[in-house]
């Protein structure tokens, strides 16, 4: 009975987060979860006498660090390719592609490649999982954690291709590697090159 109480207290917290992030994202209240979601992680871990396996709070990947070097290249790509053939379908049919520019700076590398992916996948992997796996299963959970991330960049206001797809591929990784570290690595290397082609962005329209 102690132990029903208990799963049902964590999933409950964990939800409770996942929800609160996306209502605030909603709202744009400006409020930051940060300590709020680090309050919960630590009842979480309370309640479950310091260790909790879904949240993947582990250094190694089942497979190695050498293995997810490797699939990270070929998301990588098929996320490329998606996002290219996307773009090229809006250009034949009469879209332009905007075109956007970010100063250099390091709030902005720290923000989109520290601060998001570790937010970000703590809330929407590792808690998201906590509250959805148990009854969604692996394959459930993939299309739940994919489906949020893809809902908060459309509130956000950036609903490009590469942010409504790679939910799915980074809870898949999630899920298959047992530790949070690898979708945090692909968030941030993926939000690398994003800022990398705003800020080659911005140096293109200062210089016309």
């Amino acid at each position: 009975m102690i132990e029903a109480q208990r799963s049902i207290a964590t999933r409950a917290i964990a939800l409770a987060i996942v929800a609160f992030d996306v209502a605030d994202i909603r709202l744009q209240t400006g409020y930051s979860g940060s300590l709020l979601t680090l309050a919960a992680l630590i009842a979480l871990l309370c309640l479950n006498d310091g260790t909790l396996p879904a949240l993947g709070m582990t250094r190694v990947p089942i497979q190695g660090w050498r293995y997810w070097c490797r699939a990270a290249l070929w998301i990588g790509l098929a996320v490329g390719v998606v996002v290219a053939l996307a773009a090229g379908a809006w250009v034949l049919l009469g879209g332009t592609l905007p075109l956007t520019g970010t100063p250099p700076s390091f709030s902005a590398l720290f923000f989109m490649c520290v601060y998001a992916p570790v937010y970000e996948e703590v809330v929407y992997r590792s808690l998201l999982t906590v509250a959805v796996a148990p009854s969604l299963g692996p394959r459930g959970t993939i299309a739940c954690s994919g489906a949020v991330f893809a809902l908060i960049h459309l509130l956000r206001g950036n609903a490009s291709p590469e942010n409504q797809i790679a939910g799915f591929f980074l809870e898949w990784a999630f899920l298959k590697s047992g530790t949070i570290l690898v979708p945090m690595a692909m968030h941030s290397a993926g939000n690398l090159i994003a800022l990398s082609m705003q800020v080659a962005g911005w140096y293109w329209l200062a210089a016309r």
